[in-house]
């Protein structure tokens, strides 16, 4: 390397540590959402694809299996806050290659979730309930046919728009950033309380006695016992639950809490690290246990799991018997029928409607942290680690971001049963994490000086380094073997390999065209990125 030249782009980061506790705390929350979307996605996910699986206590045992990586994450995050979390972590405790490589796995895997699942979900299940249960709830027969004739050109342009509406949110800075997120915040999350408070208060019965009236007020040929009958008259056969079902969903579980540490990736931009880290990913994650356990525990029972079942089954199969044309039995859907008022059913409903922009919101914040990190260890063009002298924000990474997303929306919206048949999120997180896990037992011996300092000494981020090591490749093997979780066809293999396999050749791309520069990599090894 030539005298004087840093590794890293300049000799400070250019961002400003302006969040606090709450924002860190909302960032994560956001993400991970224990909401009523979150807590409708574990039994929208769980329901169709392991029948008979118990969905709060997969929950309970994905909590569980989240809480050594919460801790191995929350120690590393206060002992090296840096945009890029995980990324900078794995590259310095190990080699900068792993680092990149995981860090990009981890980069594309967010690019997936944010269009894949979180725009193409929002405008392909939530907009259609939200639509349909608006014009049930006003008696508007225009949203109710809207919401329920989505084509792939609407679900397109809803699915471009969440991803603007979350670019925007972060276009400018972090004072108006944390104010749009606290006012989500507060609609989404009374909107969930007023979800828990009415299916803990409503009995099957009763909610099987809301669902025939509603049915009957709005000419619907269904009643409760009725979608029951006509899926067991279409060859379907309840699945009751059993603990082998429930065990081979955990992934489900552990992904209900993915994001519960997503805080971390802008730990260089909180004051006082420890605190705002507390909350940013132990703390999260704490409440989002407690949150989406209850919540499911009074969801699901009151609707009931064979209903759920057969209602899924009958929705899947596109049969005549269901009601709703085009729109998934989520449970936003059947909430209204219990609520009634129609103000209230709004009210509700609009946070189940903003929860994607919330989250898009947080998600598109932590993914241009990625390409901050990367830009600014030189690793891709040094443009994207420009931090907006105004703002305080590195608006070119956020607008890679949005432009990798849109991309991602589009090929989503169009080969989505390419897309989901080959791409195992589960499965690249799960390695990642098996990989960050290693680097904490690691770091804890290479860097003593450090890791001494942490709470309970460098044995404690060892002894959960490995407890991480050990629960998310428990999780990777189900990930890998239960096809209803996630693909590992000789295709998907291909995917998987070529995830991580483009980290290595983007890297190996860039030593060498550094090195012709005299500028070496791998010093990330042994330099810590400045502040």
């Amino acid at each position: 390397m030539a005298s004087g030249q840093s590794v890293f782009v300049r000799s400070a980061t250019g961002l400003v540590r302006s969040f606090r506790w709450y924002d860190a705390l909302i960032i994560s929350l956001a993400v991970t959402g224990p909401t009523y979307f979150g807590i409708a996605s574990q039994i929208g996910y769980v329901a169709p694809n392991v029948p008979g699986a118990d969905f709060t206590t997969s929950a309970a045992i994905g909590l569980l299996f989240m809480i050594p990586l919460g801790v191995a994450y929350y120690l590393f995050a206060i002992m090296m806050p840096r945009s890029g979390g995980d990324y900078v972590w794995i590259g310095r405790a190990i080699h900068p290659v792993l680092g990149f490589v995981s860090g990009w796995a981890m980069f594309l895997s967010f690019v997936f979730l944010l269009a894949g699942v979180g725009g193409i979900t929002w405008a392909s299940v939530v907009n259609p309930v939200f639509f349909i249960t608006m014009g049930y709830a006003w008696h508007n027969p225009g949203l109710v046919s809207f919401g329920t004739s989505f084509n792939s050109t609407t679900v397109l342009g809803f699915a471009c728009l969440l991803l603007v509406l979350g670019a925007l949110i972060t276009a400018f800075g972090p004072k108006v950033y944390s104010r749009i997120m606290i006012v989500l915040a507060a609609i989404i999350f009374l909107g969930t309380f007023i979800f828990i408070g009415t299916a803990a208060l409503t009995s099957p019965a009763s909610f099987a006695n809301s669902f025939n009236n509603f049915a009957a007020s709005n000419n619907l040929n269904a009643t409760y016992n009725g979608i029951i009958s006509g899926a067991s008259a279409a060859q379907w056969v309840y699945q009751p639950v059993t603990t082998a079902l429930t065990l081979t969903s955990i992934p489900f579980g552990v992904l209900l809490f993915n994001g519960f540490n997503y805080s971390v990736y802008v730990s260089g931009e909180v004051k006082d690290v420890k605190k705002s880290m507390l909350w940013g990913v132990l703390l999260a994650l704490l409440i989002c246990g407690v949150i989406d356990v209850i919540g499911l525990y009074f969801g699901v029972k009151m609707i009931g799991y064979e209903f759920n079942q057969a209602a899924f089954y009958l929705f899947g199969n596109g049969s005549s018997a269901w009601p709703f044309p085009g729109v998934s039995p989520w449970i936003a859907l059947f909430t209204p029928m219990v609520l009634g008022n129609p103000y209230l059913i709004t009210f509700v409903q609009l946070g189940w409607e903003l929860f994607f922009v919330w989250w898009a919101g947080a998600l598109i914040l932590t993914i241009s942290r990625y390409i901050f990190a990367f830009s600014f260890d030189r690793v891709i063009p040094t443009a994207f680690s420009d931090v907006n002298q105004r703002f305080h924000f590195p608006l070119k990474a956020t607008a890679l971001t949005l432009v990798a997303g849109l991309i991602f929306v589009v090929f989503t919206n169009y080969y989505a049963s390419y897309l989901f048949g080959a791409l195992n999120t589960t499965a690249i997180w799960s390695v990642v994490w098996v990989i960050l896990g290693l680097s904490a037992v690691v770091f804890s011996v290479r860097r003593k000086d450090m890791a001494k300092s942490l709470p309970g000494g460098r044995t404690v981020l060892a002894i959960f380094g490995l407890l991480s090591m050990i629960v998310m490749g428990i999780t990777f093997y189900y990930a890998t073997t239960v096809p209803a979780i996630g693909p590992f066809t000789t295709t998907a293999q291909v995917v998987f390999g070529a995830v991580f396999g483009s980290g290595l050749l983007i890297y190996v791309i860039s030593y060498y065209y550094h090195k012709s520069k005299n500028i070496n990599l791998d010093m990330v090894l042994k330099e810590i990125p400045p502040e």
